[in-house]
């Protein structure tokens, strides 16, 4: 896989994710950055943190299992819908491919989400490619604060 797959295949998630959730509303300040991949030595990693602090368009439960659909749809088979009852307020969240906090697959892909009552927020771990991440500064490495 070459850093643009590894990167288009976050951004492609979380698309997903804005389509189901709401474009708007996510904070302009959300993460992305590349790092190095804690699973696989030697080898980059692209990630992505975002929060959106808006009003959901149904309950959390039912925003999940919409969100959950589209991502099965594309191939990530098994996305779990589960409860967090330790997070305050409790919220639905959703795991791939372990679970909600399970962890990563072995390439270091894994995506969490949860909604909550006027919340939603997601991690993406994108897979993990051979040798250093893209040079900072380039289209694929902006800033590690500067959205895709």
């Amino acid at each position: 896989m070459t850093p643009e797959q590894a990167h288009q295949s976050v951004t492609d998630v979380f698309d997903t994710i804005k389509s189901v959730v709401g474009e708007d509303g996510w904070d302009d300040d959300f993460e992305s950055s590349w790092g190095s991949c804690p699973s696989v030595s030697d080898a980059s990693q692209f990630s992505l943190y975002a929060a959106r602090r808006s009003p959901l368009s149904d309950s959390p439960d039912a925003v999940a299992k919409r969100v959950a659909a589209p991502l099965e749809a594309s191939g990530y088979d098994d996305v779990r819908v589960q409860h967090d009852t330790t997070l305050q307020p409790p919220r639905t969240v959703i795991g791939y491919p372990n679970g909600y906090n399970g962890g990563t697959a072995n390439d270091g892909f894994g995506i969490q989400f949860q909604s909550g009552t006027n919340y939603a927020a997601t991690i993406i771990s994108g897979r993990c490619i051979s040798g250093e991440p893209p040079k900072l500064g380039t289209p694929l490495n902006p800033s590690p604060t500067v959205a895709p």
